[in-house]
This record gives structure tokens, sequence and C-alpha cells, in this order.
């Protein structure tokens, strides 16, 4: 089984072909999909995901978005094998990597396996640098079955050049740089700024934020707070103790803990705080910290808080409630220009809900809504957008399509379009929030809040 696992790494192709059709984009990446699979998205990945309940074998590729590389291309594989295999696959080993390269661009391929519900699983990452650039491929499956469709996916594969190379410094063999935190404490950071220029905020309140590849840092007087980027929520996950298995995954290969207590609800909860706090060593200086590590979980997917102070005061003054804590999540803003939101940026969502009669239970029809929007931003200022949506009762239901264009006017956190809906103009709030390879955009109509969007670049 190993022996297949590495062909079938080795069949990404990195040089130009024809791609077949019905082709896909994302990122630097465009591919063919496999037919029937079930396509999951977000602003950081696209997946797709094959399923045969009789035979119960499954398979999972995803393709990352691409971020800063660090300059190194072992540091780049460790970093991408601990942050997206690692920190997900309970008992995986890093491999040996085989490399091949073409056009710039070196891929280096490795896979293990693992347990999972008593199964044998395998999971496999090919992790791509290259003009300054680095982003990954994941397959994760439990047998053979779907071999085929996944050859068929990577050999499809063709990258694109960036337009504008990013330019990096080699870091150290262990994949991070050191910088100092609050107070002197250290935080090992891998590179990146999100593609955001702006890439530091000042809080009226004294907190300072800065976006980096795995999280941003906020930071304030003697205390320091990573907002690591959102992680899909696994059948593993939710089949444990989800918060103790991530606090494990961030938190044990950086420090010795002791004293480890978690947040007491006095009995059964419904709305459950995923909170420790510990005592803590940090293995890399051996400075004593005492840290927080939130766990929030939201429509699949969580967000972890973690909080290091030099001490359990300073962690009490600092953070006295758990409102306080989850707060933090809202330092993840920066500001916007007109180079950083040029270019393509949607949304789209949707809802349905079954009805059914509350005399007879008979069905009663399908009510649905949803929507699409587009922006296209040019380095010269003007805009276009797209606005498209249907909702009603299946069969019977109202569609609208507007289209609106202009020239933008972009401050730091507003941009104002002319010519929107009866010639008005509209004034948003506007604001980065950092992901993982890229950042989101958020417009908020500030005469009418409930008008908001939430846009990622798309081209």
């Amino acid at each position: 089984m190993q022996t297949k696992m590495k062909l079938l790494l080795m069949l990404l192709v990195l040089t130009s072909q024809a791609v077949f059709s019905q082709s896909e984009t994302f990122d630097l990446v465009t591919f063919t999909p496999p037919a029937g699979w079930k396509k999951e998205t977000n602003s950081s990945a696209v997946s797709y995901v094959m399923t045969n309940q009789g035979s119960r074998q499954w398979c999972r590729v995803t393709i990352f978005k691409s971020i800063g590389s660090s300059g190194d291309l072992n540091t780049d594989f460790d970093h991408e094998w601990n942050e997206l295999i690692t920190k997900t696959y309970t008992g995986t080993v890093k491999p040996k990597q085989d490399i091949t390269e073409e056009d710039g661009w070196t891929a280096q391929s490795g896979a293990s396996g693992f347990m999972w519900e008593k199964q044998q699983c395998y999971a496999l990452l090919t992790a791509i640098s290259g003009y300054g650039k680095a982003l990954s491929i994941t397959v994760i499956m439990n047998g053979e079955e779907f071999k085929h469709e996944v050859e068929l996916f990577l050999s499809s594969v063709t990258l694109k050049k960036p337009e504008v190379p990013v330019v990096v410094q080699p870091i150290a063999a262990n994949g991070n740089q050191a910088s100092s935190g609050a107070a002197g404490i250290t935080v090992k950071e891998s590179p990146g700024n999100q593609g955001i220029t702006l890439a530091t905020t000042n809080f009226d309140d004294g907190w300072i934020s800065h976006p980096f590849a795995d999280y941003v840092k906020v930071t304030k007087n003697n205390t320091t707070v990573l907002l690591h980027y959102a992680i899909e929520i696994t059948d593993e996950m939710r089949s444990s103790n989800m918060e103790g298995l991530l606090f494990d995954r961030f938190i044990l290969p950086r420090y010795n803990v002791s004293n480890i207590r978690k947040y007491d609800h006095g009995g059964p909860c419904y709305f459950c705080i995923y909170f420790f706090e510990a005592d803590a060593v940090e293995k890399a200086t051996g400075k004593r910290v005492h840290i927080g590590f939130r766990v929030i979980p939201n429509n699949g997917i969580a967000r972890c808080i973690e909080i290091i102070s030099p001490s359990q005061a300073d962690f009490q003054q600092t953070f006295p409630t758990q409102e306080k804590v989850e707060a933090m999540l809202n330092y993840n803003k920066f500001a916007v220009t007109l180079k950083d939101i040029v270019g393509t940026w949607e949304e789209s969502s949707g809802s349905y809900v079954n009805m059914y009669s509350t005399i007879t239970g008979a069905y009663a029809g399908m009510n649905t809504a949803s929507s699409a929007h587009k922006f296209i931003f040019s380095a010269d200022g003007t805009y276009k957008s797209e606005h498209s949506g249907a909702h009603g009762m299946v069969g019977s239901m109202q569609f609208f399509s507007q289209k609106y264009s202009g020239k933008a006017t972009v401050t730091n956190w507003d941009i104002t379009l002319p010519n929107r809906f009866k010639g008005e103009t509209d004034i948003l709030w506007a604001q980065f929030e950092a992901v993982r390879g890229g950042r989101v955009l958020h417009l908020v109509e500030k005469d009418s809040p409930v008008m908001d969007y939430h846009l990622v670049k798309t081209q």
C-alpha cells in the first residue's frame, strides 16, 4: 500500500498542459475535479469528497490557498505537514519526502498511515514552493477504491505563476522566526501578511494586531494573544474530547504545562465554554508563563484563542471574564487600501425550509432563499458590482438581478460607491479579516447595517 501511495503522490504534474473540460481554478491552481464528488469551499481551501456507503470507503482531496514561502523548501514542507496533517490526524509520522522540480516550482510529497475508528487510513501531502509562494494539496482516504479518480485529479493540476512574485529571505531550518512578544515572551512565527498592506492595527484600547501565516498576534503591555485561524471540526474531533484534542495539538508542542484547570460549568451545559488555564514553561526559552486556551466552535469550524501572560495574576487582571476572552476575536481587523482590493470579490449563500401543514401534517412545499454578490475593483478606482438571487416557495419564486458601476473612493476603513440603487451613493464600512492563505473583505452599509457582504477574492 505504501508503494502505491508513493506512486500516487508523484502523479502531480507541474508542467503546462491541456486541462480537461469543466476545469476549475482556485488561487494559483487549475484542475479538473472528479465527477460526482461533493464540493466544499471556504476562503482558504476547496475540497472534494466521495463516500461509498456500501463499502464504507471514503476519500477527501483538498487544495489549500497559497501562503508566503519561508524561502526554505524543507521548512515549507515541515510547516504544512504540521499544520495540515499532524494537528488533525493523530498517529501520523513525518515521512521522507519525494521531490520533483519543474518550471520554477518544487513539489515535495510524503504519506503516512494513521488509525481512525479502528480502521487503517492514509494521509498524503504535496507541498509546492516557488516564486515566493507555498501551497499544499492533501489526500485523505481509507482505501484504494477512489485511487483512479485521485490520479486523474492530480494529473490535471497546473500552476499559475504569481503576477508579482514574493521576495522572501530564507529562515532557519526549524521553520520559524523568533520575535519578542510582550514583556519578552518569545513567540515562534512563520512569515505572511496575508496580502494586507496595512498589516498593523493600533486599537484605541491599546491592543495592537499583526497577521501571520498561522494566526493573528495581538499584544498589549505584558500580554500576547494568538488568534489561530479557524480549522475544520473533523469527525475525529466530534467523536472525542474536542477541546482537549485541540489543546494538545496547539499547546503541548511548545510548552511544558502543569496545574491545568478546565472551565467549570457547575453542571450540564447547553452552550458550553471550552477553556483551559495552565502554568507553563516555554520549551524554546525556558521562560515561565501562564496560558489560557479557549476553543469556540461554530458552523463546523473551531476558532482557538491562545493567551500568553507572565503570571496568573496578570491573566486574571486582563481577562476577568470569559466575555473578555471571546471578545479578542474582534481584533482580527485590518484596514483596506485600493491596491489590496483590486480584483474580483464574491460571496454566495442559500437556505431552505421544508414546510408542513400544522393541521394535516402533509408536506406543503419548500421555501428557499439564495443570493450571490460580486464586486470588481480596478486599479484606477472604478468598480462594478452584480447582485442576484431568488426567494419564495419553490415553483413560485421571485428573482432579482442588479448591476452597478462607478468610481469608488477607498480610505482605510471606508469605501464609497456611487450610482447604487436609484442612483444613490453608499458608504460602507470596510475591513479585512486575516485567514489562512489570504483575507476576507467585510463590507457593511453605514445607513443600512443589515446590508453586509463577506467577500473572498476569486480573481
